[in-house]
Order: structure tokens, then sequence, then C-alpha cells
């Protein structure tokens, strides 16, 4: 996996908040589309689809080589990295740390370990699938998504392709985390359109004063219910950007909650912090400007087997591993929010991620693939 994991992470594949798709991503979906192309001429496996869309999703589906049923397993990962850190010109560069190969660069710009790790380690699956004639196992799908770092990984995913029972998502931090549940992300971004007038003759001219409106809407939700007071699979409201134009003013909003009925009652707060508003500034239009679900906790929808699957795996390799709750999304979450099922999110040995201090771990990548490898082999005889 070293060779394979150094190429994909010398592409340039970051995501753009403001374009639909990098041609990057795009060179680094084409690569993975000829290794898996590769693979299958070499094992001269029959029946297996590999598809890129316009969209620059990849999609590769094996099918059962068992006669029994059992569910169908889907593994996704993501083709870009991260724009939030200097990338362009990425040389890997293969180093030792605590007795373990990794690959880092010169500081100077990201690695892309998040996500070529979980890449490479679902190609490297693709491979031993193929060539291994022996290995057991069900109908597989694999997805290698654009755009994951800017929260559009699930906007164009084909569900007629990829729709699994079980859900892996290879994109995990460190060496030994899975992830059980996640943040449901909610975003709620409210204008203000305000009238104006001279405030000697406001209460005549009926001002509409849009930045006091706003002020207002911000003041209304308890400091309690803040990200700085809120830790564990405690939720959050945030109004974390106001913004001027004119008259008007826009506030977005997070709104983060691990529990359902937090959920409702942060739905119940926003409901009511427009109504005080509508209340005392009744010379101010409040208008919704947005209001959706951009990830969803995975635990509401994971396959109930999931956990359990993970944990037999690890013990026949004698690894580790820690179930954790994620104060964040991953691939698998925007695919939830998208009415798809959700799954875990597994560990890639990925390292100090979204900056220039990256590594990958590659004796936990092997760990991962050694992993998942079980796995597949235990859904197979799933009933």
């Amino acid at each position: 996996m070293l060779e394979t994991f150094v190429r994909y992470a010398s592409i340039d594949s970051q995501s753009d908040y403001d374009s639909v798709c990098t041609q990057g991503q795009r060179n680094m979906a084409l690569a993975l589309k000829a290794d898996v192309e590769d693979a299958v001429a070499r094992s001269r496996a029959t029946g297996v689809r590999v598809e890129l869309s316009d969209a620059n999703y990849l999609y590769v589906t094996i099918p059962s080589n068992i006669k029994t049923a059992c569910p169908t397993m889907g593994v996704s990962c993501h083709l870009d990295v991260t724009p939030e850190a200097v990338g362009g010109n990425i040389r890997p560069i293969v180093d030792t740390l605590n007795g373990h190969t990794i690959v880092r660069t010169d500081g100077s710009t990201l690695l892309g370990a998040d996500d070529k790790c979980g890449c490479t380690i679902a190609i490297q699956l693709i491979r031993t699938i193929l060539s291994d004639r022996s290995l057991r196992h069900g109908p597989l799908q694999f997805a290698f998504c654009p755009n994951e770092d800017v929260g559009r990984a699930a906007d164009a995913i084909d569900s007629g392709i990829f729709s699994p029972d079980i859900l892996f998502d290879l994109d995990g931090p460190e060496g030994n985390v899975v992830t059980k549940s996640n943040f449901t992300a909610r975003g709620f971004n409210v204008r203000f359109i305000g009238r104006d007038a001279h405030p000697g003759d406001a209460k005549a001219q009926k001002l509409g004063d849009a930045t006091a409106a706003a002020a207002a809407f911000i003041s209304y939700f308890p400091v309690e219910s803040r990200p700085e007071n809120s830790e564990g699979t405690q939720g959050y409201i945030h109004p974390w950007s106001l913004e001027k134009e004119g008259a008007n003013a826009t506030v977005q909003t997070r709104v983060r909650y691990f529990d359902k009925s937090e959920g409702d009652l942060f739905d119940r707060m926003l409901s009511g912090a427009i109504a005080d508003v509508e209340r005392k500034f009744p010379n101010v239009k409040v208008e919704i400007v947005y209001d959706d679900l951009q990830y969803e906790n995975v635990a509401y929808t994971i396959h109930p087997q999931a956990q359990s699957l993970v944990e037999n795996a690890a013990a026949k390799i004698g690894k580790n591993v820690i179930f954790a709750d994620e104060r964040g999304g991953t691939t698998a979450s925007m695919f939830a929010a998208k009415g798809l099922k959700g799954g875990m999110c597994v560990f890639t040995g990925q390292h100090a991620i979204h900056s220039t201090r990256e590594y990958a771990d590659l004796a936990e990548m092997e760990d991962a693939y050694r992993l998942m490898l079980e796995v597949i082999k235990s859904v197979a005889i799933l009933k």
C-alpha cells in the first residue's frame, strides 16, 4: 500500500467551496479507476462494474461469490483533500516515527492523508477480493466520493448504484478509533429585511432596524446552549456569522445534536427566537433563507450488527479498537442525511489532519485493511 498511497498523495485533489468539483478530484478518480481496472484485468474477474459518473463519483460493484443470500456491504471514502490548509504541489516523504513507517511532507503543504489513506485501503481491499478466489464474500459496493471536505460528499450520490445494507466509511483518524455516532448537523440561516428611516422620526416612519433584530435573534439563545459550553454528546446552537447588506442583515447558525429530543428542543428554540424578533421588531421582515440537514447521526440508521462485526474482526487480528462519538460529520453521515443508511467510520492511520503537520502511519493503514477484510468475511455468513 505504500507505493499506492504515495502516488495518490502526489495528486493535487483539493476541493473548493466555490466549485462543483475540481479537476484534481477528477484526476484522482481517474487514477483510482485505472487501478481498479488493472486489478480486474489481472484477476480476470467477471461481473465487476466500474463506473465513473459525470458528478465524479467512482463506483465499484463486486458480485457475491457465495450461493447463500447475505446483506450487501458498502465501503466509502473520499477523493478530495481539505482546502483549509496549503496544498498544491504535494511531495510525500517516506520516514519513520516510533518504529512505524510514515509518510509526511516537508511541512510546507498538507499531505492529504485525509482521505488518501481511506482510498488506498479501499483499493487494496478490492485487489485482494478480486485476486484471492478462496475469499468468500457477499455483494460489495465501493463509492469514492468528491467534495467531502466541503460538506457535499452525498450531493450527487446515485442510490441506484450505491445503497448498501451495511456501510463502513474509511476516513477515521489515528489507528484504533471507530466512530459509532456523530452530530446531526442542521444549517439555519435567517435574513432580517429592514426599513430605513431617520432615527428622529423612526416611530412615524416605521424604522425597521435589521441589525438590532439580528442581534436580538442571536442573544435569544442561552449561553448554556453555545458550543463553548458543550462537550461529549451535548449539542449546541451557534449563530456564527452576521453580515450586513444595506438595510438588511443575515445570520448564519449551526445547529448540532446527537439526540433527536435535543434536536426537537433546538427546533422550538429557533422558532421561539423568530417569534420573539417578530414581536419586538414588527417593522422588520424575517425570512428563513436556508434550513437543511447537512449530515445526520449515523446511529439512527446504522446496521444493528455493525459494532459486533467490528469487535469480532478486531479480536481475530488482535487489535484493540475504541468506539467513539464524533463531534463532527463523515461521508456516511452525509449519506444518512440523504436518506441512505448510516455507517461506522473506521480509523485509517491519518494524523494531524487539515494541517501541514499531517502524516499517514502505514502500520495503522495495514491494521484497518486487515480489520475490514475480516468484516467482509463475516458479513458473508450473516443471514
